[in-house]
C-alpha cells in the first residue's frame, strides 16, 4: 500500500499537509506514552513540559484536520484516490487510539498513587516497555520516510503475544502481588498490548496491499504460530 500512499502525497498539497499532520500526531503520542509510562513506573519524566491531556486534545484536533483535508481532496478529485485516502484515515485513527491509551495509563498512575512494581514479572514487563518505545521510533520513521523495509522489520505478533502471556500469568499463577498491584499491572499490560497493536496496524498499512491492511503478513504469522507450537 506504500506506493499508493506515496502517489497520494505527491498529488496534492492537502495530502502533503495531512501526512505531515499525521507525523506530528505520532510524535505527540510517542511523547505522551513516554511520560505516562514513566509516571506509573516511578521513573523520571522524560518530557516534563508536556501536559498529556492537552496533548491528547491536540491529537484529536489534528485527526479531525486530517479527515477534513482528505474529504476536501476526494470531493474535488472523485473516487480515484479512495484506497490511499482510507489508509491514511485508518492511520490517524490508530494514532488517536494510541493517544487515548496513554491517557488511560496516566489515569491509572494517578489512581494507584504509587509506583507499579510487577514482582517476578518485572523484567519481562520492562523489556516490553522498551520494545514498544523502539516500535514507536521505527514506525514513526518508516511512516515519515515512506520506508517499507523498515516497517516490515517490526511486523510480527511477538510483542502482543508476550503481553498476553503476562496477563495469563497474572490470572493463573500466584506471583506474590497485592490485589491492588495485580489489578494495576493487568490494566497496564492490557493498555501496552493495545498500543503495540495500533502501532503494528500502522506498520501493516505501509507494507500490506489494501485488502490485507491490519493483518500480519502470512509469512510472519506462520513463523509466529510455529514458534508458539514449539514452545
Amino acid at each position: 500500500m506504500l506506493k499508493e500512499l506515496i502517489k497520494l502525497f505527491k498529488k496534492s498539497n492537502l495530502y502533503k499537509e495531512a501526512h505531515q499532520d499525521a507525523c506530528v500526531m505520532l510524535n505527540r503520542a510517542n511523547n505522551m506514552f513516554d511520560n505516562a509510562s514513566a509516571k506509573l513506573r516511578g521513573r523520571d519524566i522524560p518530557h516534563p513540559d508536556i501536559d498529556i491531556f492537552y496533548e491528547e486534545r491536540k491529537v484529536d484536533k489534528t485527526e479531525r484536520a486530517v479527515r477534513k483535508k482528505v474529504l476536501i481532496h476526494l470531493s474535488a478529485t472523485g473516487a480515484l484516490d479512495t484506497p490511499g485516502a482510507i489508509i491514511l484515515i485508518g492511520i490517524v485513527i490508530d494514532i488517536e487510539r494510541v493517544g487515548d491509551y496513554t491517557t488511560n495509563i496516566l489515569e491509572l498512575a494517578r489512581a494507584a498513587h504509587k509506583k507499579l512494581n510487577a514482582g517476578i514479572l518485572e523484567h519481562e514487563l520492562t523489556n516490553i516497555e522498551l520494545e514498544i518505545e523502539h516500535l514507536f521510533d521505527v514506525v514513526s520513521k518508516a511512516f515519515e520516510e515512506y520506508d517499507k523495509d523498515l516497517a516490515e522489520s517490526v511486523i510480527n505478533k511477538k510483542l502482543t503475544g508476550r503481553c498476553e502471556i503476562l496477563l495469563h500469568q497474572l490470572m493463573t499463577e500466584d506471583i506474590g502481588l497485592s490485589a491492588q498491584n495485580a489489578v494495576v499491572a493487568a490494566l497496564y499490560i492490557r493498555y501496552l498490548k493495545r498500543i503495540a497493536a495500533h502501532l503494528l496496524n500502522i506498520a501493516t498499512s505501509l507494507v500490506q496491499p489494501f485488502e490485507k491492511v491490519r493483518f500480519m503478513p502470512e509469512s510472519e504469522t506462520v513463523k509466529y504460530n510455529q514458534k508458539k507450537e514449539r514452545e
